[in-house]
């Protein structure tokens, strides 16, 4: 999914994620990833975090800030609330 400049991807159990696709996700929880389009470090862009589904799926009021150094690294609650909605109907 594409929302403002990140791509949002969701990692399942048994896929692979991190750098050059390394690691494993071996939980049953999926997780989350955002990455900054703007910049292709990777086929997705620059990996900015990662998050639990559940922990994003919480609060559906708020936005979320990825890169707390970064004030360009965040989505407003209208763009969560998208992301939020996204998110419930892949699970």
């Amino acid at each position: 999914m594409k929302i403002d400049k990140f791509n949002v991807l969701i990692i399942r159990k048994g896929d692979a994620y991190g750098l050059n696709s390394c690691l494993t996700h071996d939980e049953d929880e999926p997780l989350v990833e955002f990455y900054d389009a703007r910049y292709p470090h990777t086929e997705h862009g620059q990996f900015v975090s990662r998050y639990y589904l559940k922990t994003l799926l919480k609060n559906d009021e708020c936005g979320i800030s990825l890169d707390c150094g970064r004030p360009d690294m965040s989505l407003n609650s209208r763009d969560m609330k998208v992301v939020r909605v996204w998110l419930a109907a892949q699970v």
